[in-house]
């Protein structure tokens, strides 16, 4: 009997295990619908695919100080909204929810663009 509570037991951990650790990773490819700025240090912008895991699934936001090189990835969404390219950010553990419910870039250094 014992044996049986500790696989179901163990089973049920994995399942949150599991949960947490997509939370992790590259969003889809979307095109950038607004890039905007609160205050001196924070970037905000929408996508048009559900990528968040916060309460607004179309609005992300990193903060200057979160990237080594913050005018790289600003001129990086600026020129994906304007030329209506696609886009994949990374997503790092752990899922911080800021104001709007806009999920927080951690580390804002991994993007890319193409089409």
């Amino acid at each position: 009997m014992k044996l049986a509570s500790f696989k179901f037991a163990f089973g049920i951990s994995l399942l949150f295990f599991n949960a947490f650790a997509f939370a992790e990773g590259w969003t889809v490819a979307t095109r950038i619908t607004s890039v905007g700025q609160y205050g001196a240090n924070s970037t905000f912008f929408t996508t048009e695919a559900d990528v968040s895991q916060c309460g607004n699934k179309k609005k992300l936001f990193f903060l200057t100080s979160d990237a080594t090189e913050p005018d790289k990835f600003y001129s990086t969404l600026l020129m994906a909204y304007a030329s209506g390219k696609r886009m994949k950010v990374y997503l790092h553990d752990p899922v911080v929810c800021g104001s709007e419910n806009a999920q927080k870039i951690n580390i804002a250094n991994y993007f890319y663009v193409f089409d």
